[in-house]
């Protein structure tokens, strides 16, 4: 069984600069038994019912602005994998999950290819994206999670967001906010201790707004959750950036 991985994706430009989270989640990578494909959800391809990303003619998105024109230029082969996609398609439909493919969708948003191309120098298997389905609540998206687990056995399932993700409040310094340490702590002691109840409260958190002021950077960690044998999760990257955002990724079922 491959794990299931929750990494937060940081800024774009993380790639085409040297940092302590960079560092770590290369060289995490480098402990994993290469999978036969990935599954990959990311913050930037939300929509209202379940997706999956168009197979034909794969790319990347440049999907931000204000950045260095040399992240503009970043070039990183990417494909999907039509009978795959088929085949997560039919097993989602066949366990009541409908799920239909994106005929818009044929690139891949940075919070893909900016994660794994820190995983991967050179990527040569098939990358599977589905949407974060925006109108499921957080006991569906754990039970998406729980269905896509069954693929682990080929598959490296990864949640692409950030566990705080306040960009209003962001500033050049190493100073963190003390909302953005706190909530931080806290996921991971909930993630630490695999408490679930404690995970679906997360959002009557007195620092839950705080640090996400929309919901798309922490779902994730719901189908990541779900998806884990062993609700006890690790941490593999500790990191704050911009005194807002936190880079702390998580592991789960490392040992099966």
């Amino acid at each position: 069984m491959f794990p299931s991985l929750f990494i937060s994706h940081g800024a774009p430009n993380i790639i085409i600069h040297d940092s302590l989270s960079k560092a770590n989640i290369k060289s995490f990578a480098k402990s994993l038994k290469k999978p036969k494909y990935i599954i990959i959800f990311s913050a930037h391809y939300v929509t209202n019912d379940l997706k999956i990303i168009n197979y034909e003619n794969n790319d990347l998105l440049y999907d931000f602005y204000g950045f260095e024109k040399e992240l503009y230029e970043y070039e990183y082969e990417i494909k999907s994998d039509k009978n795959l996609s088929h085949k997560i398609m039919d097993y989602l439909n066949e366990n009541d999950i409908d799920i239909s493919i994106d005929k818009t969708r044929l690139n891949y948003d940075h919070g893909v290819w900016s994660c794994l191309s820190m995983m991967y120098e050179k990527l040569d298997i098939p990358v599977i994206q589905l949407s974060i389905p925006f109108s499921y609540s957080k006991e569906q998206l754990i039970n998406l999670g729980e269905k896509l687990a069954i693929f682990k056995e080929e598959a490296l399932l990864i949640g692409s967001g950030g566990i705080t993700h306040n960009l209003s409040d962001m500033q050049l310094s190493s100073t963190v906010k003390p909302y953005v340490y706190n909530f931080n702590n806290e996921i991971t002691n909930i993630i630490n201790s695999g408490n679930q109840e404690r995970l679906l409260e997360i959002k009557e958190s007195i620092n839950y707004k705080k640090n996400h002021p929309s919901d798309e950077h922490f779902l994730p960690l719901f189908i990541i959750f779900g998806s884990a044998k062993n609700k006890k999760g690790i941490s593999f990257n500790s990191e704050f950036m911009y005194s807002t955002i936190s880079m702390e990724c998580f592991a789960f079922d490392l040992k099966e």
